[in-house]
Formats: structure tokens, sequence, C-alpha cells
């Protein structure tokens, strides 16, 4: 399990002062014949556009956001050198370029909140923080945020910050007061309390060490989310918060408001020292593009331009590593989440899209292409197939990758990196290359995450296994596309015998190394472990072709041999369809025939004749629970998740007084899923969480 890290990139070490830079003919040649670089025109279009994507509260990313040249090589040039903006304290801003904050304080706020949230927070430490969730009973996303512990007086009650986007601000809060009963805990929306400064980039933390009066420069090095009070101008102390916007080293400093002149101080010496620093200084209408695009490329999900229009399962974002603690206990909607982690095989998880269909940096020809593709939330289709593959959501031209990039859910069967989708786009096509999140990460991450594998390969070595993957975990938050990582999990998982969670581990492994013979080793293992011969003889035929192929030095075409066990799998189905017939000839009340008849069945797709069968199985020996988490898994592929929730819950019952334990963990997991997807469930769900 060795890692091999790329270098980190050289940083610049001679910085200038800096403003919003007038943008070169390299920059600006394509995108002038498309739109104007005139700032008249610009703020006065993007402050309209602004305004109308705030009215609700959230933008809702359902339209593709106008790039103009000067925007697109600010972009490029905050990549770089990184920037300092003042933010909105009105809500002007698109997403986290208009903050908002939540007060929580009481002597339970701690207890309350660590019910409430995906993330820890009764182990947190004053100055420390982390990036949470809160999700429905279903485990249904409903925010994101940073949480973090304030520093406060021995003996003084806890206090808690919530960071969001403004728009979000009223709903989590609403939320929270559904579950206040006896609790002594306030939450009190503080956003305009402050003036909000963002210093985004490779290097600002200089420039807060470089604000940071002597009495306080003892504080350590700064780690992601926490919070310290600094006294960056005389007799007025900011809260310095550790959060990124871009996916580079950032910080957000909020300063009382209730001093003009002080905060106006504060603001001063950032803004020096920032230009010291040869930072950008951004501004609005600029500011919430940029932040927009550089958001994307960092792989960072937003509530609304990324959800509205789909049930999304928490785990479907990717970020559970960023914004779950697996060993904190109940909360709400934990045991979906758990069940998830478990078990496994989601239908949609989130990718990127690379255009390189589009001139590369052409933007007019890009900002074109863009428009073009389905709005947030609509089904994304592919040439040659009916059924919906996913759904597109945030799109942007990126000046980092070049092309246009976007978010997608994909399905299991298309979301394998390196995949090329040809899109259905009206009358035509546009293909697109899948990509793990993030496109970008900071340049640092590589020595971090090496480090971490490293230490984790030595702690493991010693016999703490749980220590060792909560510091692997902790390289995939910098890394999600470590793959040693993921294989060491796996192997860790299975020796601790926890099958099935290995056994998601390495199927996650094989859509980012679909080459790789030992994923599939392994898989076979496991899937012999849990009993499930069939599964374990398909990976070991997927195995031993792969390592065919690597050792010829023939690249295996993955869907070549997939064809390939499929049409074995369909001439074993029809072999077995032919004999179960000769025995229900004989006697038609056969269960064990009726069982193997719907199992032939559902491997052709003949999901309506699969049906009748286990139905008659279970009709004729009704004690069989594997009969009904098959007809509960066919009547989930005929599109009836209402009947199949019906199913599974009869088939508990069974599998429960039986003592078929595999079965039942297989059925309450597919209940939970289904729970958090089936419109029916749902609103029924909904109904009971509001009473």
């Amino acid at each position: 399990m060795g890692a091999a890290r790329a270098s980190p990139s050289d940083r610049l070490d001679q910085r200038s002062p800096r403003s919003i830079p007038t943008p070169s003919p390299a920059h600006c040649a394509c995108a002038d014949a498309y739109t104007s670089t005139d700032h008249s025109t610009n703020n006065s279009t993007n402050n309209s556009a602004n305004d109308s994507a705030n009215n609700d509260g959230r933008d809702r990313g359902n339209a593709t956001m106008k790039l103009d040249s000067n925007t697109l090589a600010l972009a490029s040039e905050a990549r770089e050198v990184g920037f300092f903006a003042q933010l909105a304290r009105t809500g002007a801003g698109l997403g986290l370029a208009s903050p908002g904050a939540i007060l929580a304080e009481g002597k339970d706020a701690a207890r309350f909140l660590h019910s409430q949230v995906t993330n820890e927070v009764e182990a947190l430490e004053p100055g420390s923080g982390n990036f949470s969730a809160r999700v429905t009973r279903q485990g249904q996303l409903l925010h994101f945020f940073s949480l973090h512990r304030l520093p406060v007086a021995p003996g003084a009650a806890d206090q808690f910050l919530l960071l969001l986007e403004r728009g979000e601000i009223a709903d989590l809060i609403a939320a929270f007061d559904d579950f206040l009963f006896s609790d002594d805990v306030n939450f009190t929306d503080v956003s305009e309390q402050y003036q909000w400064t963002a210093l985004q980039g490779p290097d600002v933390d200089a420039v807060i060490a470089a604000c940071t009066p002597a009495h306080q420069n003892d504080l350590g090095d700064w780690a992601p989310y926490n919070v310290r009070a600094i006294d960056i101008a005389a007799d007025t102390s900011s809260l310095v918060i550790a959060r990124t916007l871009t996916g580079d080293t950032g910080f957000l400093i909020a300063t009382p408001a209730t001093s003009h002149s002080a905060a106006s101080k504060v603001d001063a010496r950032l803004e020096y020292a920032a230009n010291d620093a040869g930072l950008l200084v951004v501004s609005e209408p600029e500011l919430s593009q940029l932040i927009e695009i550089m958001r994307i490329e960092a792989g960072q999900v937003r509530v609304g331009p990324d959800t509205d229009g789909r049930k999304s399962i928490l785990p479907e974002t990717g970020l559970e590593q960023h914004a779950v603690s697996y060993t904190k206990g109940c909360y709400l909607g934990q045991e979906v989440i758990a069940r998830v982690r478990t078990y496994g095989a989601l239908p949609y998880g989130l990718r990127g899209l690379v255009f390189e269909c589009a001139q590369k940096d052409d933007w007019p020809q890009q900002m074109s292409l863009l428009e073009r593709l389905p709005a947030s939330g609509e089904d994304l289709h592919i040439s040659g197939r009916d059924k919906s593959v996913g759904q597109i959501v945030s799109r942007t031209l990126s000046p980092l990758v070049g092309y246009p990039i976007a978010f997608a859910y994909l399905d299991k069967e298309h979301r394998t990196p390196g995949t090329e989708l040809d899109i259905e786009v009206g009358d035509g096509a546009m293909t697109a290359r899948v990509a793990l999140l993030p496109f970008y990460s900071a340049p640092d991450r590589d020595e971090r995450v090496a480090y971490l594998y490293d230490r984790a390969v030595r702690v493991f070595a010693q016999g703490a296994e749980e220590e060792a993957l909560a510091i692997l975990e902790d390289a995939l938050q910098l890394d999600p596309g470590f793959s040693d990582a993921y294989e060491a999990i796996g192997v860790i998982l299975g020796r601790s015998e926890r099958f099935h969670e290995a056994i998601d581990i390495f199927k996650r492994l094989e859509e980012l190394v679909p080459e790789a013979a030992m994923v599939n080793t392994n898989l076979s293992l496991y899937y012999m472990k849990i009993g499930d011969k069939t599964a374990a003889e398909s990976e070991a035929a997927k195995a031993m072709q792969k390592s065919l192929a690597e050792s010829t030095g023939i690249k295996v075409n993955s869907d070549e041999l997939d064809a390939q066990l499929l049409e074995q799998e369909r001439a074993d189905a029809k072999r077995k369809l032919n004999m179960f017939s000769q025995v229900l000839e004989i006697d038609e009340e056969d269960s064990v025939a009726l069982f193997g008849m719907g199992n032939a069945l559902s491997v052709l797709e003949d999901w309506e004749r699969a049906e009748e069968c286990y139905a008659k199985a279970s009709e004729f020996d009704p004690k069989n629970s594997a009969v009904y988490l098959a007809r509960g898994k066919v009547l989930e592929a005929l599109g009836a998740p209402d009947r199949a929730l019906d199913v599974f819950r009869a088939g508990m019952e069974v599998a429960s007084r039986q003592g078929d334990l595999m079965p039942l963990k297989d059925m309450e997991h597919r209940v939970l899923l289904l729970s958090a997807t089936a419109p029916s469930a749902m609103a029924s769900s909904d109904a009971g969480e509001s009473a």
C-alpha cells in the first residue's frame, strides 16, 4: 500500500500590490467578441441578475451565469495570487459572497446541536470547528454550513457560530426551533451584526499574521475552521475564521458593526496587508461570479444550485468524508447515512464533467455550449439510452481547466472517471468526460495527504485499527481521489470482518482505478465471506481477465469485459429458465423452482414475469425471506417504490422471525434508501416529522 504523491506546485516568492487587473488581449480576445467589457454595462446587468436571483433568499442556479472576459481573467489571477474583498452585509451577493451567521448559545447548546447536525459538536474544543450539515430523518440534505465553537470566558455558557449562505438562515433557525422543547439554547441571526471581510489564496495566512498584534502572536498554526478573536484594530476584537470559499487557504473576518469607524480601521489594515502581499482587491459584481467559478473548480457543493429538483441524500454529494462523524452517536438522519456507509451502492453520485469538445479558452463558444445544457435538476440523457442517467447541476467556464466544467449526479454505469458521455442537447449531442471532484486542490495538499497515509500505515501496524481508519478518512477529506487510502480502508475493514463496508469501499475504488485487478480480487473475497457466491465468481472472473490484460500489456476494455460476463450470465439464466419451466410443468406450486425462475428472469431483465414468479413463490412459501428481498428489488426496477417498500417491510418481519440476518440487513438498507427517495414515502415521513 505504497503512496506515490506529486510534489506541490511552486509558489510565487515575489509579490507586488495589485487591484482588479485590466485583462490582456491573451485573456480577452475570444470573449470580447461575445460580451462587452464595459464596466458600466456589466455592473448594471449583473446587479439586476443578482437582485433577481436573490428574490427568494437564494440563488437557484437554474440559469447559466453570464461571464465576461474581465471576470475570467480575474478568476485566473485570483487562483494564482489570492484576493481580498469586503463582503455584502445586505444579502446582495450570491452564495457566500453574502455570508450569514447564526449564534447558538446556552448551557444546552452543545448537546442540542450534537443531536441535530451530522458532524461532531460536543467534542469540539473552544476555538475549533468543522464542516457539517443538517438532514431529514430520511438523510435528505437540507443545509451545509461550517460550525465553530467560540472561545468564551470561564464559566460562561457555550456559544457556537454557524456560517452559511444568507438566504439559508431563516430556514435553518426555523428547523432547529421545531425540535426545541425544554432545551436551554437560543438561535439568533447575527449576520448583520458584523462587517464581513474575505481573504482567500495560497499565502493569506501571512496576511493574517501581519495583522495580529504582538500580544496575540503565539496562537500557533491555523487549522481549517478554527476561530480566534484578534485585535486587528485597537479596541476592536474581530473573529477570524479559517474558512475557504475557493479551495485555497481562506479566512473570513467578522468585525462588530456597532462602530463604523473601528470596522473601517480593521478593513483598511487588512486591505493594506493584502496589497502588500500582492493580493487582488475585488468587489461586486465581479466578486460573486469570481467565488462561484472558484468554488465549482474546488468541488464545493451549494444547497440550492446543486440540490434543487432532486431528493438528494447527503452521501450522494460525496461530502460525507467532510461533513459526517461516524463515531458521534445518534443525530437526526444518522441511521440512513450510517446504513449507506455500511451497504453502499448509491444509485447516483456527484461527479465532474469536462466539456473538451469545445475549443480550449474559446470563451464565446464555450458560453454557448453551457447555455445549451439541461437546466439544473432536469434529466440528463445520453445518445443511445432512453432512460435518464442523472442530472447536471452547477456549471461554469473554468480558466483553470480551460474548458467548460459542471457538476452532475450520475448513475453507477456512467460515473467512472475517464468515461466519455455523448450528452443529448436538442437535436444534437456534445461530449463530456467524467472526472472526480474537485477539479482543483490547493498545491500543498499532496504533502499533507502523503504524511497522513504514512502515519495511518504505522498506526495500523501497531494494531490501532480505528485510529488508522480515522487518519485515512482525514486523508480522503483532503484528496477524495486518493486510491491508496481507499485500498487501505478496505483492507482494514475486511480484517475487522466488516465485509459489507469493505465491499462498499472497494466498489468506490473500482470507479477510481477500473483496470486494477486487485480491486476485484478483494471484492471476490468479501462477497464470498458474506455468502454471495454468484457475485464472488463474477468478481473473480473480472480479476482474472484484468490480470491477463496487465501481463500481456493489452489494455482491458471494461465495457467489453462487462458485456462478456453479462452474456455468460444471460446464457446461464436461459439454461436455468428452461430447467425450472420443466419442474413447474410437473408441480406449479414448487416454491424453489418459482424462486429460481424469478432469479433467471431478473438476469434477463424480464421484470414483470420475474415479479409474478416471486409473488407466487412467497404465496407458497411465506417464510422464505430471500424471496421478499428479490421481489422488492424487481419492483424497484419496475418503478414501483411504494409496492417495493410494502414487500420489504413484510419481508423484514419474516426475516426477524426466522433469524435471517443477511436478508434482514439488506431489506433494512433498501427501506431506508427508498424512504429517502420515494415521493409518497417522503410525503408521509415529512408529515410525521412536522407532527
